[in-house]
């Protein structure tokens, strides 16, 4: 669907909702055309870190040593 700024500020629920359905909106304005999308939530807290969190090495083990964890109080 093509509309232009104005619309699309005035009528947001509208184009929202059809976003949330699948379709993509198409904004035109002066300058140039711009596309508005509904992307779903992750569900997971792996899944919301997926692209951000690197991990090196083997994490499943301890990490330190028994004689270099010294937590304090």
């Amino acid at each position: 669907m093509k509309t232009n700024v104005r619309t699309f500020l005035r009528e947001f629920a509208t184009f929202k909702a059809k976003a949330m359905r699948g379709e993509m909106v198409r904004i035109n304005d002066g300058k140039g055309e711009f596309i508005f999308t509904a992307v779903q939530a992750r569900k997971t807290l792996l899944g919301a870190g997926k692209g951000k969190i690197t991990f090196h090495g083997d994490i499943t083990g301890p990490t330190l040593p028994n004689s270099a964890w010294k937590p304090s109080l």
